[in-house]
């Protein structure tokens, strides 16, 4: 009697798992067709929405036809009650969370987003013969831009970043608790260090640039020059040729 109700319970369990993958595969297609409806009323081309869904051209076309857009967004609505998850804001940007969020749940929603886009390099560096690259600027501030490739040291060094994220996550109780895994207060900070690029040192940079800067007029020339990487790379919206220079101040 005991190994047939153990075997009773946890068929009961598997069933209801696969009850439970039924709803939600039903449900993602349900938000798929109103993402699908939404692009095209958007005027997307149907040969960019249907490589995005990975849909031939003219199933996206039968998907699209006949769509009613309100009543997609009222059983959205619905599903929104449920608890499943809202879609992005295409007018927004991949750097809102930059801004802070309000719960740890839509911080590991935005560390997610980074695994993913760090298991998108790998695939490229795997199968490109040039590195992918990246903004060190948010895209706020554009037209202003900075880019860096991305090497397996970077995608290391990310992933490293998001796990000591994670644990202090795991950790907070609130989002006011963070320390390390915390949004700091100029956006362009922040996504540099999610991208785990350290601010460009004087040292560093004239050992890239192969700048000479012993001199006395070699070195305030430097780091007239270190200055204007600086702001290029978003760290300062000093102008280089105003900024303090010690060299400049030292031949005064």
């Amino acid at each position: 009697m005991t190994e047939w109700l153990k075997k009773f319970r946890r068929e009961r369990r598997v069933l209801a798992r696969v009850q439970r993958s039924a709803w939600r595969l039903e449900q993602a297609e349900r938000e798929r067709d109103w993402a699908l409806a939404a692009a095209r009323h958007e005027k997307v081309p149907v040969r960019k929405v249907a490589e995005a869904a990975g849909l031939s051209p003219t199933r996206v076309h039968q998907l699209t036809k006949d769509a009613d857009l309100d009543a997609l967004d009222a059983a959205l609505g619905q599903l929104r009650a449920a608890g499943w998850p809202a879609p992005e804001d295409p007018g927004g940007s991949d750097d809102e969370e930059l801004s802070g969020r309000a719960s740890i749940a839509e911080r590991l929603q935005d560390e997610v987003a980074w695994v993913q886009q760090c298991a998108e390099w790998i695939d490229h560096l795997a199968s490109k013969p040039y590195p992918p690259a990246a903004n060190l600027r948010p895209e706020g501030d554009f037209p202003d831009t900075c880019a860096v490739p991305i090497r397996l040291p970077r995608v290391a060094a990310i992933l490293r970043r998001i796990a000591f994220d994670v644990e202090e996550l795991a950790r907070a109780r609130c989002v006011e608790e963070l320390q390390a895994a915390k949004v700091a207060d100029d956006p362009r900070a922040e996504r540099r260090r999610r991208l785990a690029e350290p601010d460009l040192s004087y040292a560093e940079y004239c050992d890239r640039t192969k700048t000479p800067w012993r001199s006395t007029q070699q070195g305030e020339l430097a780091w007239t020059a270190y200055q204007a990487e600086r702001r290029r790379r978003g760290e300062t919206d000093e102008d280089p040729f105003e900024a303090y220079n010690p060299f400049r101040q030292g031949r005064h």
